[in-house]
């Protein structure tokens, strides 16, 4: 991968200090306690970790960033692509020492494939040693870290045998997000993108995964201006509950002329039960075994929605799990939806699946379905706007047909499916009711609303003259609680 300048010079400035053991003992070192910890592990020393890891310590020598985990993290996400990068610190005296530091940096579960590690001697006769690791699931070919505006970058991803369907997504300066044209062909993704304006810009790659849609890769590129040659000022951090992230998406939405959402009790309790079956089956993920997707854990609170959309974070504290979620444009984008209207959150502490101790953040956003009192009149109502939006006459609402409508819908409904046999009996019992009716067709909808009828193919016919409607709002197992279950008559 091109390496970004900034972070070279500061590795190369690493004055050389007799005690300190070498970058090749610090990397042997790495694989001996590899081949102790986890002996049935095949990974790599991986380039772009190794460069995060020595401008980190670069920095922290010249005091330009703090020996903390998050500031490692910084340099991990400039230097490096992978979306979920564990960071490992340790300080040791004397520095002749700091290989022997590398091995208690691993983590208990083995749960990595590529590594980064580098060390650097501090004031008072300390090294600080880090390590980076990642669980490496694509392939990415090399994006530059710097371009000019009007630039044209070039994505080419392989995904593993265990993702598919794989999508772009790109941040750019002004925090709008979207969806970019890719050619997919298997596994392998490819795209390009022109980046006309200057500052920063995202790349994000999304696939499907056996636990539901994950960030497979990540990339920063900095357009005509200069990458942070050092990590941001930790502000103090008085409360980083779930309180501060509710103001904190709020904040985020305030920004872009979005209202605020509504906490939502029923919609707290799917977030919380996610957080904590998570945090049982230690698996990070939107899909697991017991509580499904999150249509399924949707479904099951019985909860009707028009749109929903679920976050998921894994971090120190709840805040820190929303910042590592805002930080992605697929999950920026799920916080800035216009369409959703209640927000839902839910944490649960526990073990990572890497074996550190961490806080379960789940984030469910929803536009719910508001029950009109009349549905059957703005069924009607909206029909009728269709038809004079095409020039056609109106259709005539007739009553007999209302009352058989609206029977047989409730029939509909309570049997949880969309049966054509009962729509040819409502046709048939149509016309031996008004033997002056020339013709009838049924049609059947279930959706979140009177929309749901829009695409009724008969609305267009001029050949009909009158319309029953019939109308419920219902729960099934295959379209869900709460909808609006729809039965048209159309007739002449």
């Amino acid at each position: 991968m091109p390496l970004l300048l900034f972070a070279l010079a500061a590795a190369l400035a690493v004055p050389a200090h007799a005690g300190l053991p070498g970058q090749q003992a610090l990397e042997a070192a790495l694989r001996e306690a590899v081949a102790g910890s986890c002996p049935s592990l095949t990974f790599a020393v991986d380039p772009d970790l190794t460069r995060a890891a020595q401008a980190f310590v670069a920095a922290a020598q010249a005091e330009r960033a703090p020996v903390t985990g998050s500031s490692l993290g910084f340099y991990a996400a400039l230097e490096s692509y992978e979306p979920s990068p564990v960071s490992g610190i340790a300080k040791v005296s004397p520095p002749s020492r700091a290989d022997r530091a590398v091995g208690d940096l691993l983590g208990r579960e083995c749960r990595f494939n590529r590594a980064g590690v580098a060390a650097a001697v501090l004031p008072g006769n300390e090294a600080v040693v880090a390590l980076v690791t990642v669980a490496h699931s694509t392939d990415l070919l090399p994006i530059p870290g710097r371009v000019q505006p009007g630039a044209m970058v070039e994505v080419d991803a392989t995904l593993s045998p265990s993702l598919s369907s794989p999508r772009l997504f790109v941040l750019a300066p002004g925090g709008r997000t979207e969806e970019q044209p890719v050619s997919v062909d298997g596994r392998r993704l490819r795209a390009r993108v022109t980046l006309a304006a200057r500052g920063e810009h995202t790349l994000e790659v999304l696939a499907s995964g056996p636990g539901g849609p994950e960030v497979v890769a990540i990339r920063r590129i900095f357009v005509g201006v200069e990458p942070p040659g050092s990590p941001p000022p930790e502000q103090p951090r008085t409360d980083t509950g779930l309180a501060a992230v509710e103001h904190a998406i709020g904040r985020l939405r305030a920004a872009r002329g979005l209202p605020a959402l509504q906490r939502d009790p029923a919609l707290d309790g799917v977030a919380e039960g996610h957080s904590r079956e998570m945090a049982r089956t230690r698996t990070f993920a939107h899909v697991l075994p017991e509580d499904g997707s999150m249509t399924d854990r949707l479904r099951k609170a019985g909860y009707a929605y028009r749109s929903a959309g679920e976050n998921i974070g894994l971090s120190v504290d709840p805040l820190a799990a929303h910042d590592a979620i805002a930080s992605s444009p697929a999950h920026l984008a799920n916080l800035l939806d216009p369409h959703h209207r209640r927000l839902g959150l839910g944490i649960a502490n526990g073990t990572s699946p890497d074996g550190s101790e961490g806080v379960y953040l789940t984030e469910v956003l929803a536009a719910p379905i508001e029950q009109s009192r009349d549905p059957e009149g703005e069924v009607a109502r909206l029909l009728q706007q269709k038809r004079r939006s095409l020039g056609l006459k109106p259709l005539a609402r007739d009553a007999r047909l209302d009352a058989i409508a609206s029977r047989e819908v409730r029939a509909l409904a309570s049997g949880g499916e969309l049966s054509r046999d009962l729509q040819r009996q409502v046709v048939d019992e149509a016309l031996r009711s008004q033997p002056r009716l020339r013709s009838a067709i049924a049609e059947a909808f279930v959706g979140s609303g009177a929309s749901a009828t829009g695409s009724s193919p008969n609305l267009a016919s001029p050949a009909w003259t009158r319309l029953g409607v019939g109308a419920i709002y219902a729960s099934s197992d295959t379209y869900g609680a709460g909808r609006l279950w729809v039965l048209l008559l159309y007739a002449r």
